[in-house]
């Protein structure tokens, strides 16, 4: 009966005991890391996209700056500019592309309407980003 006793407490002791087996440790780190990845990757994702939304805005606000000051200028001064030139005018960091072309408007006879094709590019990491514009400069009478 003395054994029994011991046998009993000896399982009741090993059943009441209140730490952790490696097998418990092992799952826990297991969905640990799973979930940190998951995670971490949808935080990358949203900052990329983020990023990405601030690039195009601040590309938006340089194409209206440089369209609105071509609206300005003359007809003949305006094909005379570049994206080199607005690039420095404006002051955009060197990241920043810019590319101006004026372009003959369909069958034209008389030089009097132009196309204004804009495009601003920024690359980050590999990944381009563009903004393209199009606008008509009319040559004024």
């Amino acid at each position: 009966m003395e054994k029994k006793i011991n046998m009993n407490k000896i399982k009741l002791k090993l059943k009441s005991d209140k730490g952790f087996t490696m097998q418990d440790v092992i799952a826990a780190c297991i969905i640990l890391t799973i979930f940190v990845g998951t995670i971490v990757a949808l935080m990358t994702s949203v900052h990329k996209t983020y990023i990405k939304t601030r690039l195009t805005s601040q590309m938006a606000t340089y194409a209206v700056e440089i369209l609105e000051d071509i609206d300005k200028i003359s007809y003949a001064d305006a094909q005379k500019r570049t994206g080199s030139y607005y690039k420095s005018k404006f002051q955009i960091p060197a990241g920043f592309d810019v590319d101006l072309e004026l372009t003959d408007y369909g069958e034209n006879t008389e030089d009097v309407i132009k196309i204004v094709n804009l495009k601003i590019t920024y690359t980050l990491q590999g990944d381009t980003t563009e903004y393209t514009v199009q606008r008509l400069k009319i040559k004024e009478v």
